[in-house]
């Protein structure tokens, strides 16, 4: 399909794909052909993507540590990849995000938008197959429609409509409803620039009898421009009031309120940078409640050229390789051959403030990953980056709150003395200077650098390099 207009349908589909938080997950912006979009195609499908976002939960992966929360003797069941890749699979987002983005959207990853191009989506038949899944689930074999409108700026307007749906899938007996999605995605005349809206009501799925996740009100904006490689630079943003996730195995219940998710992607020369945000008003669990929230990453002084080559492979091979097995073993190739020359000897991470509030007190965590002192020259010798890989990583918080956590730790194994050793161990680290301590509030300084870890100034590793 033509690139923006339906990607917004398709990343809205990939969000509740995530787990709730999972969104600012991957590195990219949100609707359009962006450092992301492809990624997000192929890093949903071969579950290797370099950001953090995990696969759809299902009622196994979600509902084990919550059950192990309350049952301390349980055993957490995880399941590998290619079963939870499978299960994915049976989901009704799954069986209408992956056709929309292997039939209509790859083929034409990183290449120009044309009014050629997209009047070729008004017309646009899925396969058989698909339009057989489709009738299946919704009840007709189109329930996607899309129309163009020339806009007065001389460019065009893409309205794209997804039909509601409410479907058991007769094996899992996992439950899927969903309201109606209405996109529209409007382009400059040179076809360079675009202004994107998408809007969900609403989103439930359930995981058999095991669990359910819920998200109400879901708001995808995005403006962006296109770079000569066709990735899309500028700001996106998806709104979220609220997310309810349930583990009724566990009796463990998670609600999170005004979720906001922002990516930032620009260009200066020939480097991108990404910068991901994430705020939560609230989540509560358990009987707590935290927040707000905030998470700001930032992915600095990346290659633009082997970033679009390297979605550009991502996408062939999302495309070309239907084999759940074969796709997972390429897709893990590509990241070890061709992940690598993205980097410059200039790129970092940056974890700018992750923070979190709870009854009033709050932890914050800074961090920043590059490379000391590397020449381009370094690039290609994996073992060589690893040598010259530095680290600096600031955690603060209240010690009230550190007390707090020590208490709850000790939840997970109830004994009489585990609270007592947990408290005794941070007073022993503060003690030591491992922990400094000023005024009630306790900070943790580390630092990695030539082989050698610091914390707090005092060198852990009497073997650094020189």
């Amino acid at each position: 399909m033509k690139k923006s207009a339906l990607l917004t349908f398709v990343c809205a589909s990939f969000v509740v794909d995530q787990s709730a938080f999972a969104a600012s997950s991957t590195a990219t912006p949100v609707v359009g052909v962006t450092a992301t979009s492809a990624t997000s195609a192929t890093s949903a499908t071969s579950a290797t993507s370099a950001t953090p976002a995990a696969p759809m939960p299902q009622s196994a992966a979600v509902a084990a540590p919550a059950a192990k929360a309350q049952n301390p003797g349980s055993a957490a069941n995880i399941p590998d990849q290619k079963a939870m890749l499978n299960l994915m699979q049976s989901f009704p987002v799954w069986r209408v995000y992956e056709p929309v983005a292997q039939e209509m959207l790859i083929p034409f990853a990183l290449k120009p938008v044309t009014k050629a191009s997209l009047t070729k989506l008004v017309d646009f038949q899925f396969s058989e197959k698909t339009q057989a899944s489709f009738k299946e689930m919704f009840g007709n074999p189109d329930p996607l429609h899309i129309n163009l409108i020339d806009n007065p700026d001389g460019g065009v307007d893409v309205n794209i409509l997804l039909q509601a749906l409410d479907y058991t899938d007769p094996q899992s007996q996992n439950h899927s409803r969903w309201d109606a999605l209405r996109s529209s995605v409007s382009y400059s005349k040179d076809f360079k620039h675009f202004n994107s809206t998408s809007d969900w009501p609403y989103f439930s799925q359930s995981f058999g009898a095991d669990a359910n996740l819920e998200l109400k009100q879901i708001r995808i904006v995005q403006e962006a421009s296109y770079n000569p490689h066709h990735i899309a630079l500028g700001k996106a943003a998806i709104t979220i009031p609220e997310i309810n996730f349930q583990a009724r195995s566990a009796g463990s219940n998670v609600n999170a309120k005004n979720v906001l998710m922002t990516s930032d992607v620009s260009q200066q020369g020939n480097k991108l940078n990404m910068v991901l945000d994430m705020n939560a008003a609230e989540v509560q669990f358990a009987g707590h409640s935290i927040g707000p929230i905030h998470i700001d990453y930032h992915f600095l002084n990346l290659n633009e050229a082997p970033m679009a080559a390297f979605i550009k492979e991502a996408a062939e091979l999302n495309k070309a390789e239907p084999s759940t097995e074969k796709k997972l073993a390429e897709s893990r190739k590509l990241f070890t051959t061709k992940f690598l020359p993205i980097l410059s000897p200039a790129s970092r991470f940056e974890i700018r403030d992750l923070s979190v509030v709870y009854q009033s007190m709050k932890a914050a965590l800074s961090a920043a990953v590059w490379l000391e002192k590397a020449k381009q020259s370094d690039m290609s010798d994996v073992k060589l980056l690893q040598q010259k890989i530095a680290a600096h990583v600031e955690l603060t918080m209240p010690k009230a709150l550190a007390l707090k956590i020590t208490k709850f730790i000790g939840t997970f194994q109830p004994s009489a003395s585990v609270e007592q050793k947990a408290n005794a161990g941070l007073q022993s680290m503060i003690a030591s200077g491992m922990v400094k301590e000023e005024q009630d509030q306790l900070s943790v300084v580390v630092d990695f650098m030539n082989g050698a870890v610091k914390v707090n100034g005092h060198e852990m590793n009497k073997a650094a390099k020189k």
